[in-house]
């Protein structure tokens, strides 16, 4: 689940939308929402106390109210890091010989990935829509949570990626990295 900064479910999820919706479907799913919170709704009356369905109706009407507003749209999507839903291509970064070489450690911690990421303005979120990998992934890799990335062959790729879109060597950086993980099988 997607969060704001806050740590509150980002808005696009509290609609059940992707962050690309059109204006139509942010209408469609406001409705929805509406109807599935409404006071003695069958789908959540049994499941929510009465509080509970007016605070989601309240976050609902918040949601509808920014995302159907084209000004606060922009400004919310690009404090949150998502691509404008109109935008017909995902912008990929400048090439990478375009950048000072970066200087890469031989081993490399999640933290120091963030930094360099975080130095070049480019975010989690802008990297999973581009690579198509898990943000969860991408946020278990900087939080150097090991017990929950995937096998070796497939960080490695995750890797290579986010080296790519943050602008650094993808070979080395995934060495780097992978050097923590122990002796290549």
């Amino acid at each position: 689940m997607a969060t704001d900064a806050v740590g509150r479910e980002d808005l696009y999820a509290v609609l059940g939308l992707e962050p690309r919706a059109s204006g139509e479907q942010v209408e469609r799913a406001y409705r929805f929402s509406l109807e599935l919170y409404h006071e003695g709704a069958l789908a959540t009356y049994s499941l929510l106390e009465p509080s509970e369905a007016e605070q989601q109706r309240a976050r609902v009407r918040e949601a509808y109210e920014v995302l159907s507003d084209e000004e606060k749209r922009k400004s919310y999507d690009a404090n949150q890091g998502f691509l404008p839903p109109d935008s017909p291509v995902l912008a990929f970064p400048g090439p990478v010989h375009a950048r000072p070489e970066q200087e890469l450690p031989e081993v490399l911690t999640g933290a120091e990935l963030r930094k360099i990421r975080e130095a070049r303005g480019v975010s989690l979120r802008h990297i999973a829509s581009v690579t198509k990998i898990g943000l969860r992934f991408l946020e278990y890799v900087e939080e150097d949570r090991f017990a929950f990335l995937p096998a070796p062959v497939y960080l490695r790729g995750f890797l290579q990626e986010y080296a790519r879109l943050v602008g650094i060597d993808p070979r080395r950086t995934a060495d780097a990295y992978m050097n923590r993980l122990g002796p290549k099988p």
